[in-house]
């Protein structure tokens, strides 16, 4: 019984080629762009959650005195109310991590130990305190835009159903104004820089 040849072996890449990205290496570039961008993230990340706050108190009040006239009041109320506390717990989590990173705790709680004669290595284990804080403040970051996405999501239900209390057209053309919108800001963004030949015309 004979067996089949192997196969044979793939080409190697071309001289010119550059070699394949890794999931490493994506990792690292973006968390390197989020390093850069730490300081932002925070305060517009605070800015938002402070102004999505605001906005659901607003509205919130605003439907407790119509009471529970039909479904779309409720289901208006419910959404609000519930995208109240992510948004909350957010805006407090961000506000600690750039209250801490402001102030430098660990640096002064180690310098106070240090002044009243207490040795304190500036490492954690095998981390030192740099790593510490740049893994804390990336994991707060996750979690507070997480949060913010759910209680946006929230708003926009409960914005809608408040307009839908209106009349079914005013929700409609706010969903639509929403999507045109977001597709005006997305274009923007990937679109491609004019080549230099394009700029002169």
């Amino acid at each position: 019984m004979t067996t089949g040849a192997p196969p044979p072996p793939a080409p190697p890449p071309p001289s010119g080629a550059a070699p394949p990205v890794t999931f490493t290496q994506t990792a690292q570039a973006l968390g390197g762009v989020i390093d850069r961008l730490t300081i932002w993230l925070l305060d517009l990340g605070t800015w938002l959650l402070g102004a999505m706050v605001a906005f659901n108190l607003v509205i919130l009040a605003a439907l407790l005195t119509v009471g529970p006239v039909d479904r779309a009041v409720l289901i208006a109320s419910c959404a609000l109310a519930v995208a109240l506390p992510p948004a909350v717990s957010a805006f407090a989590l961000l506000r600690l991590v750039r209250d801490v990173e402001q102030i430098g705790l660990e640096e002064a709680a180690i310098e106070s130990f240090r002044a009243a004669g207490v040795e304190i290595r500036d490492q954690i284990g095998s981390q030192p305190l740099a790593e510490i804080r740049r893994r804390r403040t990336h994991s707060a970051l996750r979690l507070s835009y997480l949060l913010l996405g759910v209680s946006v999501l929230l708003t926009l239900t409960g914005t809608t159903a408040c307009l839908w209390h209106m009349a079914w057209w005013i929700a409609v053309a706010f969903m639509v104004a929403v999507a045109a919108s977001l597709a005006v800001v997305g274009r923007g963004v990937a679109m491609s820089p004019r080549s230099p030949r394009t700029k002169r015309r």
